[in-house]
Parts: C-alpha cells; sequence; structure tokens
C-alpha cells in the first residue's frame, strides 16, 4: 500500500497557489514519523535547557520567515534545523508531485472561478497529480500491483477535493482508477506526515515564485533535490495549458467542475 500525504502553499502577494504530494510506502512513513519526531524533540531538548518556547510542530513559512514558534531564532539556527530536517527524507525513499498555477490565470481563462479559484486550483491540481501518479508511479512494474491512498490537512477544501477524487475514481477513461482507494483528511496535530507535506508544498512553491521572480533556488530544495532517495517532479500550470483545459470542456463537464469546486454559473445577462 502506497500513501500520499497532501498540502497546499501559496502567497496573496504572488497570487500563486500549489498543491504538493509526499508519497511513500506505508511502512516506510512509519521509520518517517519517527525520524522527523526524533529531529524535532531533539531540538526542544535544547530549547527546553535554554529557557525558550518549544516547537509544537514543524510549519515552513513560519520556519522561513522566523515568526511563531520560530520567533528569535537566528538564521545559523534555522539553517541547522533545516539541515536535520532534510536528512530525513535523505534516509527514506519518498517521491513528490507538486503543480503550482496562477490564480490570476485560473480567472483569466475561466472568469466564473472568481468567486472561489482556490476551490477550483484545488480541482485542477488534485486531477493532475493523480493523473502523474496512476501514469509515472502505479504504472510502473514495481507498482501495478499497489494500492494508493491520499491523505490531505483539513480545510474549508475538504468536500471539494473528496469531489474531485470521486469523479477522477468513477472516470472509465482514468487509467489506474481502481488503485486509488481513498481519500480522507486529518489533522495535522494527529498526522505527522502532513507537516512533511507542508514542508514540500512550500519548498515547491517558492521555488515557482523565486523564478517568476528571476531568483535563484532556495538551497534548502537545492538540498532535496539533490538526494538520490528522492525523486517525483514540480510543475506550474501555465495559462496555455488552463486555456487547453477550457477548450476540452463541453457544457456538461464544465458544469461537475463548478460544481464540484463550489463554483456557481455566472448568469448570463439579458437584454
Amino acid at each position: 500500500m502506497l500513501k500520499g500525504y497532501m498540502d497546499d502553499s501559496g502567497s496573496a502577494k504572488s497570487n500563486l497557489f500549489t498543491l504538493s504530494c509526499l508519497i511513500g510506502h506505508t511502512s516506510t512513513w512509519l521509520y518517517v514519523e519517527w525520524a522527523w519526531l526524533n529531529c524535532i524533540e531533539k531540538k526542544n531538548r535544547q530549547l527546553r535547557a535554554e529557557g525558550r518556547r518549544e516547537l509544537s510542530r514543524f510549519h515552513a513559512a513560519d520556519c522561513s520567515s522566523l515568526v511563531g514558534e520560530f520567533k528569535g531564532w537566528t538564521v545559523t539556527e534555522q539553517v541547522e534545523f533545516m539541515a536535520g530536517l532534510i536528512k530525513v527524507f535523505r534516509r527514506h525513499p519518498l517521491a513528490v508531485i507538486s503543480y503550482t498555477l496562477d490564480l490570476r490565470d485560473l480567472i483569466a481563462e475561466l472568469p466564473e472561478s472568481e468567486a472561489n479559484p482556490r476551490g477550483l486550483a484545488h480541482v485542477l491540481l488534485l486531477t493532475h497529480i493523480m493523473k502523474f501518479i496512476a501514469e509515472k508511479i502505479l504504472s510502473d512494474r514495481r507498482y501495478t500491483d499497489e494500492e494508493i491512498t491520499l491523505v490531505h490537512d483539513r480545510s474549508d477544501c475538504d468536500a471539494v477535493l473528496l469531489e474531485a477524487f470521486d469523479h477522477m475514481r468513477n472516470d472509465k477513461t482514468f487509467v489506474r482508477r481502481e488503485q486509488f482507494a481513498g481519500i480522507s483528511a486529518q489533522r495535522w496535530k494527529d498526522c505527522i506526515p502532513l507537516q512533511l507535506a507542508d514542508f514540500l508544498a512550500y519548498e515547491n512553491f517558492k521555488v515557482i515564485e523565486r523564478e517568476s521572480a528571476g531568483h535563484p533556488r532556495r538551497r534548502s530544495m537545492e538540498l532535496i533535490l539533490e538526494l538520490d532517495s528522492f525523486g517525483g517532479r514540480g510543475a506550474k500550470l501555465q495559462r496555455a495549458g488552463i486555456r487547453e483545459i477550457k477548450g476540452k470542456l463541453d457544457d456538461e463537464s464544465k458544469e461537475i467542475l463548478f460544481r464540484n469546486a463550489r463554483i456557481r454559473p455566472l448568469r448570463r445577462k439579458t437584454k
């Protein structure tokens, strides 16, 4: 059994939205969870000894900006802590699939999404992630007998993701659909691997954001990509790709898409 842990990331400033899925065998995740918790507890022992605030969990955006539970940390301390977390990925084979889109492109091509662009973004990117898993992972002869379950961080898009997943699983043209066993929402407090999913979603989001601004990749992402134990892909769904999706939609499929994303069709103005 394979398990994929999903989380999203993004920024209102850049209008980018990322959905990422981190995949590994169920047995692998047991070791990953132990190693991750051990790394955080090691840091907490140091923080306790120094009379400083301990970490309840790892949160990528807070760690990057040194806010929240990371407030008062030095950059050197942050880098050392991140290096320890990255070692968790080095020891265990995992794969990530991540897609990013610009919400402005989505609204420009599908004006109906303006009321809830994040909802539609969840639907489109989950579809891309599931297709990649089916074509590149489950179609691999090593995994043709495997099933996969998806777990995502609980949010206001839980129902959106569930309905989009069910729609894909019921689509007879979707290859390997029978190997997708299910999808569920959990809280990061109850599901440690979601912290790793948060890490990878944020890092992939920053890759696209920095590329768009003409900046090099963050060193943390470079270290992850250098790992032999790590694979997958990260890509941006360009406006032309959204336009291509739009061109393939008939009235019925568009209605299903918007319904899944909790979007009401635009009312046509009457003369």
